[in-house]
């Protein structure tokens, strides 16, 4: 049973303006705790943010790339302190990102308890980001730095999304390891659920007799999504007929495009771009293999616990993924895929070819991984798990 705790603040700081993982992340843990309790999500109010979410205060922002997050902390104190003075919470939740500092600092003068979500560390970002060495990304990132420092130390727990991140809290914050509980990332799985094949190819005007493998997510540098490139000319050539889907938008999009080109085989690849969150399970089911080809860099030492990988699952489909912690973990524990070392597109190459060859494995893992995420990875798990938590340090 539920433990009942009658408000919580969620305060966030990316942009809605697009529907990436943190986005769904954050909505998704909005929609299923408000299922048992009442829920106020802070988030900036951009231009062209999606305001048909219930339960969401936008707080204005100066909308400029360099301005949006330092106004956003400015206006965020005066709604927060208001709210909190007026309609207190009971729990301020918080997902570190950018360089938050008042929330959890309201929250020790007010005497409110906190819980601080962290999906990654900032000098991880910042090896694999192209804006690394502009002068606004590492002011952006000195301050980001002494935010989580604060934030690790002044908050009540801190929710890491694997064990691999939070070994790495204790090592680098000192922080206290009872403090930090692992609570994984989830799948919609009404959402995301098997579906006819054929029915799905149809809608997105595909080919039918053809084999597809699909990679779904943010094109950044480490989805490692080039080595899917690399990989499949010892796909096809075993299998000609395979074709490939990229959903998804991103940086690297250009990049990978012209890899794809000089590679010839821009007619092997279909890149959607930017696709409805609801639509991407179409994609998903359309497919026979999905793959998670994640790099070593940034994922290897904090370990990954992948929208994608649970989404696929979630679909009824085998996966490929990079061997990085978490998402080992999670083949192996579901037993819907293979692993493979990353950044080799031999083994990735051996691996769909292996599952593309033997049709009753990929049902007999497609079964499995779908069964397995309904039964210990959905939002709705997540968030009544987050709400003991809560009912812990109320």
């Amino acid at each position: 049973m539920v433990k009942k705790v009658s408000k919580i603040f969620l305060v966030y700081y990316s942009s809605f303006t697009t529907k990436s993982g943190s986005n769904i992340h954050i909505l998704e843990l909005l929609r299923n705790l408000k299922k048992y309790t009442d829920v106020v999500l802070f988030a900036p109010g951009q231009k062209g943010v999606d305001h048909s979410f219930s339960g969401i205060k936008y707080v204005p922002v100066i909308d400029n790339k360099y301005l949006v997050q330092p106004s956003y902390e400015f206006m965020l104190s005066f709604y927060l302190l208001y709210s909190c003075i007026t309609n207190r919470p009971e729990i301020l939740y918080l997902r570190q990102n950018s360089f938050p500092f008042f929330p959890i600092a309201l929250c020790k003068i007010l005497g409110i308890p906190s819980i601080v979500e962290v999906n990654g560390l900032v000098m991880d970002e910042l090896k694999v980001n192209p804006d690394s060495k502009s002068f606004a990304y590492r002011v952006f990132s000195f301050l980001a730095l002494r935010s989580e420092r604060f934030n690790y130390r002044y908050c009540d727990r801190i929710v890491s999304v694997t064990d691999k991140l939070k070994d790495e809290l204790v090592r680098l914050y000192s922080v206290p390891a009872e403090k930090v509980l692992v609570i994984n990332n989830g799948a919609n799985t009404d959402l995301f659920k098997p579906m006819d094949q054929k029915q799905a190819r149809v809608k997105l005007k595909l080919d039918d007799s053809k084999k597809y493998v699909c990679f779904v997510g943010h094109l950044a540098a480490w989805q490692g999504v080039e080595f899917l490139i690399y990989s499949s000319p010892f796909i096809l050539e075993k299998f000609p007929d395979v074709r490939f889907l990229v959903v998804g938008d991103g940086v690297m999009r250009d990049k990978l495009l012209k890899i794809a080109s000089e590679m010839g085989l821009s007619d092997k690849f279909t890149f959607t771009g930017r696709v409805p969150y609801e639509n991407v399970p179409v994609y998903v089911n359309a497919a026979d293999v999905c793959v998670a080809p994640f790099i070593m860099e940034r994922n290897s030492k904090i370990g990954l616990s992948a929208l994608k990988t649970y989404e696929y699952l979630a679909c009824g489909k085998p996966i490929v993924a990079s061997s990085i912690p978490g998402v080992k973990d999670l083949i192996d524990l579901s037993g819907g895929g293979i692993s493979v070392p990353p950044e080799n597109p031999r083994e990735l190459a051996n691996a769909v070819v292996e599952l593309i060859s033997d049709q009753k494995a990929m049902d007999a893992m497609g079964k499995q991984g779908r069964k397995y995420v309904v039964e210990n990875h959905s939002w709705d798990g997540v968030a009544r798990t987050i709400l003991d938590i809560c009912h812990e340090i109320v």
